[in-house]
């Protein structure tokens, strides 16, 4: 049985072309193909089978539409029909470099003998005129899980869901956070799915991210819900993953968390005992206990 597992989700027409004849020309062809139709307008099949005979990938053509309401649902019910131990999702509008499964065979020695069950590529990041926008690579080849998050969260290390290859069995414990535009979901995980450990870094090998007005990154008319997709996200780390984060970053996140719930009139919710008192930050306990109590009176206020 093949080790790698490529997952195409489709559902847009504009790049796809460009997506599957990134997949067919690997250099290495140890791989598996599986392409999810999301009940899209669009005949994806004459472009198939001008890259691949039918034995060479597996099609799902969806009659409802999942990832309008969740792209999470969408990737999951085509990972449900994979057997590979190792998987990566790959965007309808993105492209891998022609070593791409090359440097994931190369390296699999190496993943399985350090227990890693998360690889990392490095990335660009282009628009609709294949300008590169951002050019994203890690010289070591490991690096923590949290390592990552932060970065993302700083803003110093753009990022999405294609550039990551996860072990299934890893996947198969947590799945996917169902969050609104899945908003945040590469990033959690990031940490679920490497068990918050070390991540594998393959440097050598390129996925090309685009960003446009028919994707969800590059769609401005959606920020509220994506806002709301990642603070959802950030409630989920600090209420579950926070002992794995020093105090700087951890009073940013809480400090964010807080501020969105202000502005947005949200409860916190958030189990600020096992996060900020039992770690010994007393002070810092109290004055978000405080600022807990605040919001929740104002959502009260305005609810009369």
């Amino acid at each position: 049985m093949k080790k790698l597992a490529i997952v195409i989700p489709f559902y847009k027409i504009d790049f796809f072309e460009e997506t599957l004849k990134s997949v067919a020309q690997q250099t290495n062809k140890d791989f598996s193909l599986y392409i999810g139709n999301d009940a899209s307008k669009h005949d994806p099949l004459p472009i198939i089978s001008k890259y691949f005979s039918e034995e060479d990938y597996h099609y799902f053509n969806y009659e409802d539409n999942l990832g309008g309401k969740n792209l999470a649902l969408q990737w999951e019910r085509i990972l449900e029909n994979v057997k590979e131990d190792w998987f990566q999702i790959l965007g309808d509008d993105d492209m891998i470099s022609a070593n791409f499964v090359e440097e994931f065979h190369k390296n699999l020695p190496t993943v399985t003998a350090n227990n890693i069950t998360a690889i990392k590529c490095s990335h660009n990041i282009i628009n609709e005129q294949q300008e590169v926008l951002h050019a994203i690579s890690h010289k070591e080849n490991l690096i923590a899980a949290t390592e990552l998050f932060k970065l993302k969260y700083y803003g110093l290390m753009p990022s999405s869901l294609s550039e990551n290859i996860f072990l299934k069995s890893a996947y198969l414990k947590y799945k996917f956070l169902k969050i609104p535009f899945a908003w945040g979901a590469d990033d959690f995980a990031i940490l679920t799915f490497s068990g918050l450990k070390n991540v594998f870094y393959i440097s050598s090998a390129l996925v090309t991210v685009r960003v446009s007005q028919f994707s969800i990154s590059g769609n401005n008319s959606n920020q509220n819900e994506k806002r709301y997709g990642y603070h959802l996200m950030r409630k989920q780390v600090l209420n579950n993953f926070s002992g794995y984060f020093e105090k700087r970053f951890l009073i940013k996140m809480l400090n964010d968390h807080f501020d969105y719930c202000a502005n947005n009139l949200s409860n916190p919710n958030l189990h600020l005992i096992k996060i900020l008192l039992l770690r010994g930050y007393p002070k810092r306990f109290f004055y978000m206990f405080k600022s807990t109590l605040k919001i929740k009176y104002n959502i009260l206020t305005q609810k009369k």
